[in-house]
């Protein structure tokens, strides 16, 4: 790898008048810029009939037993213009390296290496002879195995098009969940770049030649660095990256190679050139770094916790020295599935379940097979099952794991026509500016309503999900309030007190009220001017929310009342019982969260009479729309209530010893999990949230659900 001294020589020799007639940069033979294309040149061939191509598998396919693949041996041919001859092997999946194969000399471990490539459009109009078998295979792949065919000997390929018989939907779905070990066993994953020919890959060839020199430039040749510039951004940002599984692909590969026609570019290689581009980008780049990322960049490729950290920390692309001292193992580490799904929209797929199970190898899920019990929460590759079933399948997945209903808040915003259930997160359309909002702005933090579920215990669990509810997602929650068409902005910012917390307040600080300034700083008994104050951007901790009004219901009274009444009763195990007198203030870090019973954060979908339910298991409460009897469309998240946090007039900022939010401890070690809740003060609010979902009288209103 080059070092930044490398690239400073760079920005100074671009800045020094002066070099030979012979200069590489001058005498580099750029294409046009309507040349400039990389992608794949596809004719107008049409493709055979699907009946054709599924004849021809039904004679090349036989019967694979559950541990075995397929192989593909290329023969070789000293022109790419001879027709592409290969032979499919059956292959054991065997613990050591390579694949166990039969050839006409005997049994032996092969190895072999792994095609990452582009399916394109779905045109099958060349053939190729697979075990004498006239077969039809894209024109992109036909490319792709005429360079890489050797001219002297064989070569062994994984190809997920040929090796796993298409027309068998049983074999894609076995097949599918061992890709990952496929990808990883191979001794290499060649990544095939379409769209090339030899003038753009001398140009590869050349930079990679000239990236350590320190040779100066003129100004002529600073100008055509501006349209090598253009030439390798283009070339760097290849659609290969844009498809879902090359994520799979990347992140299993022990070696990865990035073929571009002939030329065979090592992964390290290819960062270096990654490095260059920034080097002579110059500072007119400068603003693209605060644009939201592109999640397809080869940066997250082999670390898909690196995208995760820059969704969280927009810099982290950027700081290439907080990044080098990451713990590598947690950077190289799988990540949950719901860190995974979160970037799908940005790539693409031909079958939509792939944004899915295109991913399940680079995370922490078990994939379970036929007659395997993993004993814990496992997902099923079965191309049997519709998109709306799979997506449907990760929803549950996800409460199983977690023991949540976290996966709901997901949800986020979609159309309405959407084919899904109202509670399935559209991993088509999922944008990531939802997940990142939800991190940046601490919408899981305690003042916005969310309960950290694992900490409650075993007492507050989603209700099991039946494993046939195709559609139908079932809960017990309890309604905490009624939307209202309008926010009565003269009533509705008073803050709730209840008499118990009122009395119980002055009989702890010696008659003093709540609001009294030497106790707690800027607790006021109207809360609309701090709430505009605060969100006077416009930017509030619910994505996409509004105000709204609330007609809070006697449970949600309840737990208001509760919540208060713990609160209390932490401040007086803290002064140890004793009474605060005046104008003794109080010592020490002390919390008081107050709420309006009127006010809610709700989606801009939500309409009146939507009810605002917190489910058993839930982290957060939701607004649900009555659709049918006893039936309810979910809309979306809602922070209810609203908490306005205050602080003793002694709170001490650097003797808060709770983990924080922003702990390098709780970003950097729950890597596989990153996106999950972390909560200011988890313990203590766990504490004071755990005998109110405990509360007899409360879970009294709780009721049956059915979400569609």
């Amino acid at each position: 790898m080059s070092t930044s001294s490398d690239w400073a020589a760079w920005e100074q020799a671009l800045k020094v008048k002066g070099c030979p007639a012979s200069c590489w940069v001058r005498n580099l033979p750029l294409p046009n810029v309507q040349d400039n294309s990389f992608s794949s040149n596809q004719t107008n061939l049409c493709s055979v009939d699907d009946k054709v191509r599924e004849a021809a598998a039904t004679k090349l396919y036989r019967k694979l037993k559950p541990w075995q693949t397929r192989i593909l041996r290329i023969d070789p041919s000293p022109e790419s213009d001879e027709p592409v001859i290969c032979t499919l092997l059956e292959a054991d999946v065997i613990i050591h390296e390579g694949l166990g194969i039969v050839e006409e000399d005997g049994p032996r471990e092969a190895p072999y290496e792994a095609l990452s490539y582009t399916w394109g459009a779905p045109i099958f109009s060349l053939p190729i002879q697979i075990n004498g078998v006239e077969f039809f295979i894209t024109e992109n792949l036909d490319s792709a195995l005429r360079h890489l065919r050797f001219t002297n000997a064989k070569r062994y390929l994984w190809v997920d098009a040929l090796c796993i018989n298409q027309f068998d939907m049983k074999e894609k779905s076995v097949q599918v969940g061992r890709m990952f070990s496929i990808y990883q066993k191979a001794h290499r994953v060649v990544a095939w770049n379409s769209g090339w020919d030899q003038q753009k890959s001398t140009i590869l060839s050349t930079v990679l030649a000239n990236l350590s020199g320190s040779q100066k430039h003129s100004e002529d040749c600073v100008v055509r660095f501006k349209d090598l510039h253009q030439f390798l951004t283009s070339a760097c940002e290849p659609p290969l990256f844009k498809r879902t599984w090359v994520r799979q692909e990347a992140f299993a590969a022990r070696d990865l190679v990035m073929q571009f026609s002939d030329l065979t570019i090592p992964w390290s290689d290819y960062e270096r050139i990654r490095e260059f581009i920034e080097s002579i980008g110059g500072r007119a780049d400068a603003s693209l770094k605060s644009a939201f990322p592109d999640f397809t960049d080869a940066l997250y490729l082999k670390s898909p916790f690196n995208a995760i950290m820059t969704l969280v920390q927009p810099d982290f692309k950027y700081d290439h020295k907080s990044r080098s001292e990451r713990n590598q193992a947690a950077i190289n580490a799988p990540v949950s599935l719901l860190d995974a799904l979160v970037f799908s929209s940005s790539f693409g797929v031909t079958d939509p379940r792939d944004l899915v199970y295109g991913i399940i190898g680079f995370t922490t899920v078990p994939v379970s097979q036929a007659g395997i019990d993993t004993h814990r929460p496992s997902l099923k590759v079965d191309y049997g099952r519709s998109v709306s079933e799979v997506y449907q399948d990760v929803v549950r997945y996800e409460i199983e794991r977690t023991g949540s209903l976290g996966i709901l808040d997901f949800v986020g915003s979609r159309p309405t026509s959407s084919d899904l259930p109202s509670w399935t997160p559209d991993w088509r359309l999922y944008d990531p500016k939802f997940a990142q909002h939800r991190v940046l702005n601490r919408t899981n933090s305690w003042k916005y309503g969310s309960i950290d579920a694992k900490r409650i215990g075993i007492s507050w669990k989603p209700v099991q999900q039946p494993p046939t509810a195709n559609g139908i997602l079932l809960g017990r929650g309890i309604i905490l309030g009624t939307l209202q068409h309008c926010v009565d902005e003269v009533t509705a910012w008073v803050p709730f007190i209840s008499p118990s917390f009122e009395s119980g307040f002055k009989e702890r600080y010696g008659g003093r009220n709540f609001d009294d300034e030497e106790l707690f700083r800027g607790v006021k008994r109207d809360y609309k001017s701090t709430f505009y104050d605060l969100f006077r951007d416009g930017n509030l901790p619910l994505y996409e929310g509004e105000v709204a009004g609330v007609k809070v219901s006697d449970a949600g009274k309840r737990m208001m009342t509760l919540l208060q009444n713990e609160m209390l009763e932490k401040i007086k195990q803290a002064v140890r019982g004793r009474v605060v007198a005046p104008p003794e203030p109080i010592r020490g870090n002390h919390t008081l969260g107050l709420a309006s019973p009127s006010i809610s954060l709700s989606p801009r979908s939500s309409v009146g009479n939507d009810i605002i339910v917190l489910f058993q298991g839930s982290p957060c409460p939701f607004v649900l729309r009555q659709s049918g009897r006893n039936k309810y469309t979910l809309i979306g998240r809602a922070i209810f209530p609203l908490w306005f946090e205050h602080r003793s007039t002694s709170f001490d900022d650097f003797r808060l010893n709770e983990r924080t939010w922003s702990s390098n401890n709780a970003v950097y070690t729950e890597t596989s999990n990153i996106l999950e809740s972390r909560f200011i003060w988890p313990e203590k609010m766990a504490s004071i949230w755990k005998p109110v979902l405990q509360d007899a009288e409360f879970l009294d209103a709780l009721e049956d659900f059915q979400l569609v």
